[in-house]
């Protein structure tokens, strides 16, 4: 079955009408349920997510988020334990001419030992670790 990691970048554009990728976002994870395709996040991008919603839109908005995002089923959050951890820090410091974040390597990581390929984000940081880019 095709699996798809959700970054946070299409998360805060999904909730967030005011953000450039709202509208493609949308379209985007329409297309993504209607194919049954599996969704995976992590807890770090859950805490990435609340936290730029937070900042972007504010509490309300993030806290409405949080509780939908908790209480549905239509994506598998998987948490980040000690193994990725450890190969997040490998990742980052083996690839120095990047600038990724310590969450993106987290994801990476996770990606990694799930078998995942692909990503629904906004941003090249996958495109760069050699992963394909939905939308």
């Amino acid at each position: 079955m095709r699996r798809v990691f959700v970054d946070t970048g299409a998360f805060v554009a999904l909730r967030n009408r005011s953000e450039g990728e709202h509208r493609i976002a949308r379209r985007t994870l329409a297309d993504l349920v209607s194919e049954g395709v599996r969704l995976l996040t992590s807890n770090y991008v859950f805490a990435e997510t609340y936290t730029a919603l937070l900042v972007r839109v504010g509490r309300p908005e993030a806290i409405a988020w949080g509780r939908a995002f908790r209480s549905g089923e239509g994506v598998e959050l998987a948490r980040v334990d000690d193994e990725i951890e450890e190969e997040a820090w490998s990742i980052l410091e083996s690839h120095a001419d990047k600038a990724w974040s310590y969450v993106d390597a987290t994801s990476f990581a996770l990606m990694d030992r799930e078998g995942c390929r692909e990503a629904f984000a906004f941003d090249r940081n996958f495109l760069q670790r050699g992963l394909r880019v939905v939308p």
